[in-house]
């Protein structure tokens, strides 16, 4: 079982898992509204090779937040930075999921030094595509109408977020929902987005410079997403696969966009196999 530990970042707490005792080191990036808890069927076998860890993104599970939070995706990469600083981390390989995804890639064109290797699951970053509730959810005082919908509501919301309904167990459905709802969740959320994104789709702003960037990634990326995904096409995964030098890419097919969730005995496997690739000499070298 990971242990769940608590670290002081920059005037709050932050929560974390951490499992593994040797092999290189991984950090597992949820996506928005999401926790530690989303990576429960892949921390386990991840860890078996490496030292694997998972914290909270601000706002989000049991991670507090200042209250001038900076909402921007830069500043998310340097929680994820300062994270490893606070953990004495150097270099590890980033997994993103959705917004976790977006969140690495600054990492990795912010600070490409402390990124060993890249996946990124389902993608956040990487096209103008967002799905209408979350383009809802980005309106101004969203946060002040949005309401505590009843568990088997909210059931429903995940349902759209995976191809077969029957991958949301109901234990973590209430799961989700408890994590969803920690106090300043909500707020976080909708915070996030307006930073990310408008009615019309992702901010061009947020967007251009990633897409820009994919092309100086040097670090080895694997990019893995579902055929059916309805938060962020797959078509972003295979153009972002065109822009990275040397990304690999596997899509899932009968899949959402909770590729982890859907097939994660498929989805540990790639992971652990593209870990373990042998670069050849010269790769990954310090100068």
């Amino acid at each position: 079982m990971p242990a769940e530990r608590y670290v002081d970042m920059n005037g709050f707490r932050a929560r974390y898992l951490e499992a593994g005792e040797t092999g290189p080191p991984v950090v597992l990036i949820h996506g928005l509204v999401a926790s530690t808890e989303f990576w429960s069927a892949n921390i386990g076998p991840l860890s078996a090779r490496h030292r694997v860890y998972v914290p909270d993104l601000p706002g989000f599970g049991r991670t507090g937040m200042t209250p001038s939070m900076d909402f921007t995706p830069a500043a998310y990469s340097r929680f994820i930075t300062d994270f490893m600083d606070a953990l004495c981390i150097g270099r590890a390989a980033l997994v993103g999921h959705s917004l976790g995804g977006g969140v690495a890639l600054r990492v990795i064109l912010d600070a490409p030094d402390r990124v060993e290797r890249l996946v990124l699951a389902s993608s956040a970053g990487l096209g103008h595509d967002v799905s209408l509730p979350l383009r809802i959810a980005s309106l101004p005082l969203f946060d002040r109408v949005f309401f505590k919908p009843p568990l088997p509501v909210f059931t429903l919301f995940l349902h759209r977020l995976v191809h077969d309904p029957a991958a949301i167990s109901p234990a973590f459905a209430r799961m989700y929902y408890e994590m969803f709802f920690q106090p300043g969740s909500v707020r976080a959320f909708t915070f996030i987005l307006r930073a990310i994104a408008t009615l019309r789709g992702a901010r061009p702003g947020v967007l251009e410079p990633i897409r820009e960037g994919l092309a100086s990634i040097a670090a080895p990326a694997l990019i893995l997403w579902g055929r059916q995904d309805r938060i962020l096409p797959v078509s972003q995964g295979i153009d972002a696969a065109g822009r990275i030098p040397g990304a690999r890419l596997h899509i899932f097919e009968r899949c959402g966009h909770m590729p982890n969730i859907e097939y994660p005995e498929e989805f540990n496997r790639l992971i652990l196999d593209f870990l373990s690739e042998d670069r050849g000499p010269g790769h990954g070298k310090r100068g």
